[in-house]
């Protein structure tokens, strides 16, 4: 669970959310027919839902297309 290092500063509702939205997020990914680093895509695609969480993005839809919309960077730099 990408999200397990966080259990001290978010409740369990929070975390079940962001990981709801990382999972649906990574849905997207792997439907899009992209070849890309899967490793480097998982831990940006995370990094990317907790900064935007930490800004105070509450919304799962909008975590999850900020987060998507800031993955093209990561992907083109790493790709497979």
């Amino acid at each position: 669970m990408p999200f397990s290092n966080f259990r001290d500063s978010y409740d369990a509702e929070t975390l079940m959310i962001l990981q709801a939205v990382f999972d649906e997020a990574w849905a997207v990914l792997m439907a899009s027919g992209t070849t890309f680093d899967q490793e480097a895509a998982r831990t940006a695609l995370a990094d990317n839902i907790m900064m935007f969480a930490r800004e105070g993005e509450t919304d799962p839809k909008t975590l999850k297309r900020r987060a998507l919309a800031e993955l093209p960077r990561i992907i083109d730099a790493y790709p497979n």
